[in-house]
């Protein structure tokens, strides 16, 4: 299997102090540094056949899959990941902890359609999505949803969004005094005061005041162990 290794951002050391470099160069994998979306179009631009190995933290892939969503590459293009952080949901799909290990199943692992969480904005999300007030240490006021069970119904400190499984997600809203409450579904409607929202750690540009959140059981073209059996 060819493979472009698509650096996003810096790795935090140079290329031959990475550990992996060697084995890299062996391979004669083909490498793109890109720092911004028009960086990251670009190397997508220039695909051939190739299986996409994305180099980043959680943010950093969060911002691969979104350009490759933008392109309809999320379904069609093989990819597979070397992360810099543990990722929850990639460990639960059975993703190795090491760098060497996810390098040897970039190169031989089978590729299977595996869930993201996406918004009516366009959005992706792999891990969790977190909202708060745009203006920090401003009531927010909170309607939302999960399938047909209400979550809130007024000011509340933040809600958050993790997947939990092939077709499902938690909603978590943190109520005032630090009390909590969550559902499970497969989607989460919400209208709010004006909101920051974060996903997989990487802010979206402008507030938002109504959005739409579900799972999408089949949608990423991913290399996976065989174990893995959450999709």
């Amino acid at each position: 299997m060819r493979l472009v290794h698509l650096r996003i951002g810096s790795t935090g050391t140079e290329p031959t102090a990475d550990p992996i470099a060697s084995r890299l160069a062996e391979l004669d994998v083909r490498s793109v540094r890109a720092s911004d979306p028009a960086g990251i179009d670009a190397a997508l631009g220039t695909l051939d056949g190739e299986r996409v190995l994305v180099d980043a933290d959680l943010a950093g892939l969060n911002l691969a899959l979104h350009r490759m969503m933008r392109r309809d590459l999320l379904g069609s293009v093989e990819t597979a990941v070397l992360t810099r952080e543990p990722i929850g949901y990639l460990r639960e799909l059975g993703l190795p902890a090491g760098r060497a290990d996810q390098l040897e199943l970039a190169r031989t692992g089978r590729t299977r359609l595996v869930g993201v969480i996406k918004d009516d904005s366009g959005g992706v999300c792999v891990d969790a999505v977190e909202l708060t007030p745009w203006t920090p240490g401003q009531p927010w006021w909170v309607r939302a949803v999960v399938d047909d069970q209400r979550l809130c119904d007024g000011e509340v400190r933040s809600l958050s969004v993790r997947r939990l499984g092939p077709s499902e997600l938690r909603a978590t809203v943190r109520l005032r005094r630090f009390r909590a409450r969550s559902c499970r579904g497969r989607s989460l409607q919400l209208a709010c005061d004006e909101a920051r929202i974060v996903s997989d750690g990487r802010p979206r540009e402008r507030p938002r005041a109504k959005r739409t959140f579900w799972s999408e059981p089949e949608l990423w073209l991913l290399a996976t162990p065989d174990a893995g059996q959450l999709g």
